[in-house]
């Protein structure tokens, strides 16, 4: 199997062939491809911060980013685990009287497989 030397490449443009990993043709492809480094800023994204781009949200949209972070916050502070739930269920399977409803069982693996399906199936 013959290994072509990428270096030797006849490509002419700027930053490719021979001259690709010096310091400097990194520098112009960077400044060319816009890519800010460590310490710098191009001059088209020194100024990103200051400009006014006029974006506006309406009050619909507000009240649902403080929806969401309502829902977020709730999330949060609610425990991964329900203590009350499992003591319960325990106490039911310690006494005997836990009762498995194969049809609800049933109902949440065909809800879980059609939202699924939805989520992946492209054509829907």
């Amino acid at each position: 199997m013959a290994v072509k030397n990428v270096g030797s490449s006849p490509v002419t443009s700027p930053g490719l062939g021979k001259a690709k990993d010096s310091d400097e043709s990194k520098k112009a492809m960077s400044s060319q491809l816009g890519v800010v480094g460590a310490g710098s800023q191009s001059p088209a994204s020194a100024n990103i911060g200051n400009k006014d781009f006029g974006v506006q949200l309406s009050d619909k949209a507000r009240a649902r980013v403080g929806e969401q972070k309502k829902a977020f916050e709730i999330a949060k502070a609610t425990p991964d685990v329900r203590e009350d739930r499992v003591a319960a269920i325990k106490a039911k399977l310690q006494a005997g009287t836990y009762e498995i409803d194969s049809g609800k069982i049933a109902d949440g693996m065909l809800r879980e497989a059609i939202m699924e399906h939805l989520a992946t199936d492209k054509d829907s």
